[in-house]
């Protein structure tokens, strides 16, 4: 259950003991972020990075709305961060342990804002958009590319996979096959567990079909790549008009048509990312 923090001093105390989960085999670039200006600020910023990510991969877009007046609270998804980049903790990692970690940002958020903004990359994306159907208080949530499905797969075809990934034994899958690793930042694992990834992958389906049935309480926008190869923007889109027809005018979703074939499109490590489209864009939802 929720349990917003009351104000500027009980969001520090929180994020405190949420930084403290960081112990010393987290790597510098792993760590939980706290960007704050030592009082409650009118917007609140919570930002989810992406599987095998780690919070570094929001340190550029942080640092600048940091500077524009807003507190940012950026958690380090359960089992990412390891300086050991082969470190295998997170394939025991749940979906109710990377919902937890995301609604406790929410909740530091919540003292630290006067209201609170949600974005979230992929995996982020997806409990981003989970959060939003359950909490009344998350004003404005942004998913980037979520992982409601993977592409060219319908959604009984994920909905199978997801389950099917969950019991099967786990393999550690490389994310570029061929070993150069050109995408993959410095901070981030080179390889993703499977069974995890069916963790995430049942998140969004959830988000998915809960949508059908309810509506988010707030403002909710789908930011997607026309050009994204790995997540299925088709159901993210059919997502969004679920929601739209229970409330009208409480989501839209916002295609990018001049990037590359890239699913980071906000890591500055990334040789395909267009951070300076990207970025302003992004900047605009969220404040907006």
């Amino acid at each position: 259950m929720p349990r917003p923090a009351a104000d500027f001093a009980d969001a520090s105390r929180r994020f405190a003991a949420l930084a403290a989960r960081d112990g010393a085999a987290i790597s510098v670039p792993g760590r939980s972020r706290l960007y704050a200006h030592g009082r409650r600020t009118p917007l609140a910023i919570v930002l989810y990075h992406g599987f095998t990510n780690a919070p570094e991969q929001w340190a550029q877009f942080a640092t600048a709305m940091h500077a524009r007046g807003h507190t940012l609270v950026v958690p380090r998804l359960p089992g990412h961060g390891h300086a050991d980049r082969s470190a295998t903790e997170i394939a025991r990692v749940t979906r109710a342990q990377f919902l937890a970690t995301c609604s406790e940002a929410v909740d530091i958020g919540c003292g630290a804002g006067e209201r609170v903004a949600v974005a979230g990359l992929s995996i982020g994306g997806a409990f981003a958009l989970e959060l939003a159907l359950a909490r009344t208080d998350v004003d404005r949530t942004v998913a980037i590319v979520p992982f409601i499905g993977v592409a060219r797969l319908g959604a009984t075809a994920n909905a199978v996979l997801a389950r099917v990934l969950r019991v099967a034994p786990n393999a550690f899958v490389p994310w570029d096959p061929g070993g150069k690793a050109g995408q993959t930042p410095p901070y981030a694992y080179p390889k993703f567990p499977t069974r995890t990834l069916g963790a995430a992958l049942e998140s969004g389906g959830r988000a998915y079909r809960e949508a059908r049935d309810g509506a988010a309480c707030g403002r909710t926008t789908l930011l997607l790549n026309a050009r994204e190869p790995a997540c299925n923007n088709a159901l993210s889109q059919t997502l969004a008009a679920r929601l739209e027809r229970r409330r009208p005018g409480s989501c839209d979703v916002v295609v990018l048509d001049t990037l590359p074939a890239n699913h980071d499109i906000i890591d500055p490590h990334n040789p395909l990312a267009r951070v300076d489209v990207v970025y302003p864009r992004l900047r605009e939802l969220i404040e907006g």
